[in-house]
């Protein structure tokens, strides 16, 4: 049995060390370039990028394990899709619509308000879809509606009285009042006289009168 030579055991080491040298070059060069993706992907910064990528290719171990406990928590794409779901929520939140009468949020497939009671929807007769107050044609089976809820304001039973007009011209009667009654003059405390009228004394009602004597006569001859 021979043993291998010192000469034929450098050339295995040389080979092994060479191998495994240009493994960790590549492990290396590998985390480096991951090392400036991930930033590239977390951060729009190119001097961030850089660096990044500087401190992993200088100290390859430490550097790696310093990257990733200062990295930035979420990508940008994670961070759009974030920002796309509370949008949404905001616009979600301020599109709900609100109760009229108490201006609090309202569910879209309520017809009475739960909080005020007011009403806010109405149901078709014939589908029975829900539909705004103010619509008179229901969009889902296209029959018309009376409007029910809507309510003409009273209308007053009586006329208003005319206003009156300063300006308007005097009325200028032709022909004289005729005066009735019995004029009745009055002295005043400065000499003068006030004419009275009185009403004319009402003629008397002409009531039958009984004749006694004559029925007296009647009725003796009778008997």
């Amino acid at each position: 049995m021979t043993f291998p030579t010192l000469a034929t055991l450098a050339d295995y080491l040389v080979f092994v060390c060479a191998g495994s040298g240009a493994l960790l070059a590549a492990l290396w060069v590998s985390l480096v370039i991951w090392a400036f993706r991930d930033m590239r992907s977390r951060s729009r910064d190119p001097f961030a990028q850089i660096f990044a990528a500087l401190v992993v290719a200088i100290l390859p171990g430490v550097g790696l394990l310093i990257y990733v406990i200062l990295r930035p928590p979420e990508t940008l794409s994670e961070a759009y899709e974030r920002a796309l779901e509370e949008e949404a929520l905001l616009q979600e939140i301020e599109e709900r619509p609100k109760c009229p009468g108490c201006s609090r949020q309202v569910d879209s497939s309520w017809i009475l308000c739960a909080h005020c009671h007011t009403r806010l929807k109405k149901k078709c007769r014939d589908c029975e879809a829900l539909l705004e107050l103010q619509w008179n044609l229901c969009p889902y089976c296209g029959n018309h509606h009376v409007d029910l809820y809507h309510v003409e304001p009273p209308q007053s039973s009586y006329e208003s009285e005319p206003e009156y007009d300063a300006l308007a011209e005097p009325v200028v009667r032709s022909e004289p009042y005729e005066l009735t009654g019995t004029p009745t003059f009055m002295a005043t405390d400065d000499g003068d006289y006030l004419v009275e009228m009185t009403d004319p004394p009402e003629p008397p009602v002409d009531e039958p009168t009984v004749d006694l004597a004559g029925s007296l006569v009647d009725s003796e001859k009778d008997a």
